[in-house]
């Protein structure tokens, strides 16, 4: 279309052309915003951010000035690749996660307390950024503590069962910590914690160290085995009689010498080892002991199972035997002959030894447990579960196993029905982790994702403002594959910080082998919008897929080339959901699917979705620079309204207008714009409905276009409001926000250029990751970026973000935090005035204006109803009626037949729960005693 007609013909009196650099006004405003700058800078670091005080160096969030904007503490987090923590008495499980250690109920699922674990030093060294924790161990010697230890060298004793603040940790001299495992060992009669610490030494040699409690405070250690190998696991049992290490394809197996051990000085151990057939993965070691004439014990058989890189399972039966007894240094035995068995295709992740040692239990990639029977070698099989299996843990009465999944959740199974007890569920968003894969030992054909490219696609249910839609994968390794995928929309609850539910929102292939014949995973569509409406009642979301080019080879003709075939064979689809009413938002079901909605002669992109603010109407700007609105239609047969089973009408989606976009294919009078240069584009409502804003056109020549949502018509055109690619477009009051290189802020009223905020220059894949958001209660506008690494051109772990608040009619900002972490999306919270952060590493943040936080999980011990607490008084309760006698109980007792379970209605349920949004909830105390009057019975009449 010729740059000066538009739809409706000549067009040229509605076209406007702003130059942004040459306006004195914005000029003047950047001088004074840098002069401001400026005059900190003799207390601030790295770029203009100040030293975190007190309060940000347990979040490890820098804050560069005081402003009436808070940010909370993080929650949430992803599950390490660590086995869960069982209590002794099977009451509570202990989940490690990145930031802090989790405690959970067994019986209700709930959070019971969370210890946070400065992993982060605040000092922000860099030598410490890729610092992780590596292990977590009950001790042997006293269950109410763990020991947690980073890979930088510091181990915490924590006690799990308190409240009690995480003190200092020990710092032991080492380059890098791999593993860890405790036991109780008796040194002249008085039994402590002995801590196994396997340290790297060189790329290909390691160490084992042995510390007791007095040696992690005076940092001497004792060395007991140095080995020529690539270091891996560490385990230790009865009383640390027996060692096994693995590296890679070898065993050390380190036994005891001598019967009577004084000090930690005396531990010293004769070690063997010998190769195995294939790479460890994941071992398993069961004992059984006798008793000795002494009054003590010794082993008596050792059993021990070991999951490789390729699927097998290698099992030695009496291991002890097997192994030379004479009393020499380290020796290399010969092969020991195992019992081989194979069903995984790829990694064991996990295997475990049942209680009774007739099974043991495995898990891997393919997402079914698999349960091994050691006489027979039947196998049986628990399918269907939503992840691959990272860790199996089998509870200390064998009477469940806990299975954590790499879709950040875990369950806890009954072993005689294989029913799940409880289930914790966290963010299940992509996150890259200070772990490699236990597939990637074996090399393949294909590279797992090292960085993050696209922002997280997320949305707030208005209808439940507690209930987060966000796309995410099926698992950790399904979305790390080569080229990462979003098939499904996770349904997750802030208030209670929990995974409701998850919905396949485009085609998925969960369950299959997903692998090709050559080896490749099998690439899943990616959901890239999710829009609500203005209701919550309806859902619209894009997803797009297109075949890897290497998979293109048998559709390559003339002089095609790989990348053109895949683009040819791209699928796209608009789609939209009916959503449940309140008590059901979390359930959607698919009404119209859109195929190709923006095609030429081949299928063009959706660059944006947006909603009606006032209306059920969305809007979309695609590759054939269009813009197409989209409203329900009530669904007829036969010339009569259809229904529903119930009697609801039923209604689909019709593209309703579709408006021609003109395009700015020239910058100046000289310098024409190609035809095929790569365009974006952006759309949002105004306020009230009436204009939909759309931005369309390549980098070098962009425009804004102004369309009346009645009529279709054009009212106005903007040129050259902001360079380079459109990241993000919103509308505030008559204001129109645009992100792109920069953020650029203009009143399309008054014609005025406000202000404009430059962000710092950075590689395309950090801009990429920039992201916008306003929140129409507090006239507010978030930006967050990546913080510019000159060197690395890729956004990789360890990377930062920085979040900046602006208010609409100031230029400076309100508030400038810098996180740890790469901010992956944010979202304005429905009425409130704050905004929801969530980070790479799963985490959720909220900011919000004034001194309120938003109400986040609390844990049970902070409110006061901590399970334990509530147990010993039933459980004292119960003594003190035993103690009385029947003379005594002086209680009028009631016909068990005249009792009856409180029934409650779920509407009244919805009443106090829906009563306001998350952010703005009443206290957990009055919730908690608005439920237990619904619960509570009447008073019997006398």
């Amino acid at each position: 279309m010729a740059p000066n007609r538009d739809v409706n013909g000549d067009t040229a009196s509605l076209k406007r052309k702003r130059e942004p650099k040459d306006d004195p006004a914005l000029s003047q405003k950047k001088h004074r915003r840098r002069s401001n700058q400026q005059q900190g800078t003799s207390q601030q670091l790295d770029g203009g951010l100040e030293i975190p005080d007190a309060t940000s160096a347990n979040t490890g969030v820098v804050q560069q000035r005081i402003a009436p904007w808070k940010l909370s503490k993080p929650m949430g987090g992803r599950m390490l690749d660590i086995d869960p923590i069982f209590s002794p008495d099977e009451r509570h499980l202990l989940i490690v996660y990145n930031t802090s250690l989790q405690v959970y109920s067994t019986n209700d699922s709930l959070l019971v307390r969370r210890i946070p674990i400065p992993v982060t030093r605040p000092d922000g060294e860099n030598e410490l950024a890729s610092a992780h924790i590596v292990a977590a161990v009950l001790s042997k010697n006293d269950a109410n503590y763990v020991w947690v230890a980073t890979s930088d060298g510091r181990i915490w004793r924590i006690n799990w069962a308190s409240n009690s603040a995480v003190g200092a940790p020990f710092q032991i001299e080492a380059k890098k910590v791999l593993d860890l495992d405790v036991d109780t060992v008796e040194f002249g009669g008085k039994a402590e914690d002995v801590l196994l610490v396997l340290q790297r030494l060189t790329k290909a040699s390691a160490q084992i160290f042995a510390y007791n409690r007095k040696s992690l405070e005076t940092g001497v250690a004792k060395l007991l085995h140095t080995y020529d190998e690539s270091p891996q696991l560490l385990r230790s049992i009865a009383g640390a009689r027996l060692i096994v290490a693995a590296a890679r394809e070898t065993l050390h197996i380190g036994q005891l010498k001598g019967k009577k051990v004084v000090s930690l000085m005396d531990l010293a151990y004769r070690f063997h080892s010998f190769d195995v057939p294939d790479i460890v993965s994941s071992l398993d070691v069961r004992h059984t002991v006798r008793a000795t004439k002494k009054g003590g014990y010794e082993l008596r058989s050792v059993d021990l199972a070991i999951g490789c890189a390729r699927g097998a399972i290698y099992v030695y039966h009496d291991l002890l035997a097997q192994l030379p007894q004479d009393d020499v240094g380290a020796l290399k035995v010969g092969m020991i002959q195992p019992k081989k068995h194979h069903w995984h295709r790829r990694a064991v992740h996990s295997v475990k030894w049942s209680q009774d040692g007739n099974y043991f239990i495995s898990g891997g990639y393919e997402t079914v447990l698999v349960l091994w029977q050691v006489d027979t070698g039947r196998m049986d099989f628990l399918p269907y579960l939503s992840a691959a299996i990272e860790n199996i843990v089998v509870s200390p009465l064998g009477s469940s196993y806990a299975i954590h999944l790499d879709d950040n959740s875990t369950m806890i199974l009954s072993t005689a029905e294989m029913k799940p007890t409880m289930y914790v569920s966290g963010l299940q968003s992509l996150v890259l982790g200070d772990r490699p894969s236990k597939d990637s030992l074996v090399r393949r054909i294909w590279r797992p994702a090292d960085e993050i490219t696209t922002p997280l696609v997320a949305a707030v249910n208005p209808r439940s403002s507690s209930q987060m839609f966000l796309c995410v994968g099926n698992g950790q390794q399904a979305s790390l594959g080569a080229s990462p995928s979003t098939p499904l929309v996770q349904v997750f609850d802030i208030s209670s910080f929990h995974g409701v539910t998850k919905h396949a929102i485009a085609r998925t292939s969960a369950t299959d082998a997903n692998i090709t014949t050559e080896g490749a995973p099998i690439s899943e569509p990616t959901a890239t919008q999710l829009c609500f409406s203005r209701d919550g009642k309806w859902l619209a979301s894009v997803d797009e897929w297109q075949p890897p080019e290497r998979d293109t080879d048998v559709l390559l003709t003339g002089s095609k080339i790989p990348e053109e075939a895949s683009r040819e064979r791209r699928e796209i689809y608009l789609k939209f959901w009916e959503v449940g009413a309140e008590a059901e938002a979390d359930q959607f079901q698919l009404v119209t699917r859109i195929n190709d909605a923006h095609h030429t002669d081949q299928t063009e992109p959706i660059f944006c979705l947006a909603s009606d603010p006032t209306s059920s109407r969305f809007a979309t700007i695609g590759g054939d620079a269009t813009v197409r609105f989209w409203t329900p239609r009530m669904r007829r047969r036969d010339g009569l309204a259809a229904t529903g089973p119930n009697g609801e009408p039923l209604r689909s989606w019709v593209c309703s207008r579709t408006v021609t976009l003109p395009i700015h294919e020239q910058q100046d009078d000289f310098v024409e714009t190609a035809k095929d240069t790569p365009r974006n584009g952006a759309v949002t409502f105004s306020e009230d409905g009436s204009i939909l804003f759309a931005a369309f056109g390549p980098p070098s020549g962009a425009l804004v276009v102004a369309i009346d949502t009645e009529t279709g018509d054009i009212r106005d055109l903007v040129f050259n409001m902001y360079k380079g690619e459109i990241r993000a477009l919103r509308s505030l009051g008559s204001s129109l926000i645009m992100l792109s290189e920069d953020l650029v802020v203009y009143d399309i009223v008054a014609d005025e250029l406000l202000y404009s905020y430059s962000l710092k220059e950075t590689s395309p894949a950090a801009r990429r990751l920039a992201q916008l958001a306003v929140n129409h209660d507090s006239r507010s506008i978030a930006l967050v970026a990546p913080i510019p690494d000159q060197t690395q051109s890729k956004i990789k772990k360890g990377a930062k973000s920085e979040l900046v608040i602006l208010k609409l009619d100031e230029d400076e900002p309100q508030l400038v935090q810098t996180f740890p972490h790469l901010i992956t999306s944010i979202c304005a919270a429905p009425s409130s005035s704050g905004f929801i952060v969530v980070d790479s590493t799963a985490q959720i943040w909220s900011v919000t204006e004034g001194p309120e936080q938003a109400p986040m999980l609390q844990a049970l011990s902070d409110l006061g109803v901590d399970n334990d607490a509530v147990g010993d008084e039933v459980q004292e309760a119960e003594a003190s009626d035993e103690e009385m006698g029947d003379e005594d109980q002086d209680v009028e007792m009631v016909d068990e037949d005249d009792t009856h379970a409180a029934v409650v209605a779920p509407q009244h349920l919805a009443m106090i729960f829906n009563a306001a949004p998350a952010f703005a909830m009443p206290p957990i105390e009055d919730v908690f005693y608005q439920v237990a009057g619904l619960l509570s019975t009447k008073p019997i009449s006398p």
